[in-house]
């Protein structure tokens, strides 16, 4: 009696062992089921956001300035595509990705050079990064290497999916920050065949901590840490100056670049003339990353290279020291008597600059 007791039992047991099991596979692959249905329709949801964002409309496109939009890090960013005189769609064309002076939108150095550079001949493409301009981004102005990285090489994806981009004949170009930039995708990407670089502000540590006031300084430093802070907690953040409180003009004891600076931004090239720019920062950051370095990094560059330097540039030091540095084919150029604004904008310097960029690519 008792043995069949424990017989019935076992039974029940095994039978509930049974249930539970199956029920938790049954469940178990349910929900498996269930996140690989919804990953798959997220991974479409981003193709059809991607293609639906990154669509040309060849027929539409014209020589000079045409507005173009890709996808990157999760954002839709816009481009201002410069293509040359009596531009055709069939034909295949040298291309220039140019990554912008720091802080800067589209409508600035990128319309200056890209103007001059389509006029030469090649498709020019600048684009505004994440958080700035027409692009979309969270954090307003917020300045980085690390979003800058990823949306140049996102943008050079985009730029080699269109037909008239010769891929052969493909080149990066930056001035000032967009010169570690350019020069931190090239390193590893080898669609970049050649890079040229004007005034390169290739330590942006150096620069920071050199161009400003130590008061102001140490200030901002105190200012973004208890930002940062802030916007973990509260998703909020507010904006500074550029030129961290200074009075403008700047005063006679402000450095040269400070005042060079302020000359562009706010006298040739400021919000009047480009209403998307804007001369504040957000204070989770700093006016310049610190982190946007190319100075380690130089002596393993390979891909060809160009830089100049303006001689009265305040960044003409750092540019021969990487130009020394640099482990692959390199030329060099000074500009004499230009400043490091000059060759963004004075055609007497940056006229013969360009003429030098458009000789170099055309050798790869």
């Amino acid at each position: 009696m008792n043995t069949c007791r424990k017989i019935e039992n076992l039974c029940l047991f095994y039978k509930v062992r049974y249930i539970v099991l199956t029920t938790t596979v049954i469940v178990y692959t349910h929900t498996i089921g269930f996140s690989q249905n919804k990953l798959k329709e997220n991974i479409k949801s981003n193709e059809m956001k991607h293609q639906e964002a990154s669509a040309v409309d060849y027929k539409q496109l014209k020589e000079g300035k045409n507005r173009v939009y890709f996808m990157s890090q999760g954002y839709k960013l816009a481009g201002d595509l410069y293509l040359p005189e009596e531009f055709d769609s069939q034909q295949k064309y040298p291309t220039v990705i140019y990554t912008r002076v720091g802080t800067q939108v589209k409508e600035q150095t990128g319309a200056t050079y890209g103007s001059k550079l389509s006029a030469k001949g090649y498709a020019f493409f600048v684009f505004d990064p994440q958080n700035f301009g027409d692009s979309e981004g969270e954090i307003r102005n917020y300045e980085s290497i690390h979003n800058m990285v990823p949306n140049t090489t996102d943008a050079i994806s985009f730029l080699r999916t269109l037909k008239f981009v010769d891929r052969d004949r493909f080149y990066g170009l930056g001035a000032c920050a967009g010169a570690p930039y350019i020069c931190n995708v090239a390193i590893g990407d080898a669609r970049i065949k050649a890079v040229a670089t004007l005034v390169g502000n290739f330590d942006a540590a150096a620069s920071l901590f050199g161009a400003y006031p130590k008061e102001v300084l140490d200030k901002m430093l105190q200012t973004a840490a208890e930002a940062k802070q802030r916007y973990y907690e509260t998703g909020e953040y507010e904006t500074a100056p550029i030129f961290g409180g200074m009075p403008l003009p700047p005063p006679e004891n402000a450095s040269k670049a400070m005042k060079d600076g302020y000359e562009y931004y706010f006298l040739r090239a400021g919000q009047d003339k480009c209403p998307n720019y804007s001369p504040y920062y957000p204070t989770v950051g700093l006016p310049v990353d610190p982190s946007r370095v190319f100075m380690n990094q130089a002596k393993f560059f390979t891909t060809p290279f160009l830089v100049i330097a303006g001689s009265e540039a305040f960044t003409h030091d750092m540019d021969k020291k990487v130009y020394d540095m640099a482990a692959g084919e390199k030329e060099w150029m000074v500009i004499e008597g230009a400043s490091h604004m000059d060759l963004y904008d004075v055609d007497k310097y940056l006229d013969p600059a360009l003429d030098k960029v458009d000789h170099f690519f055309k050798k790869y």
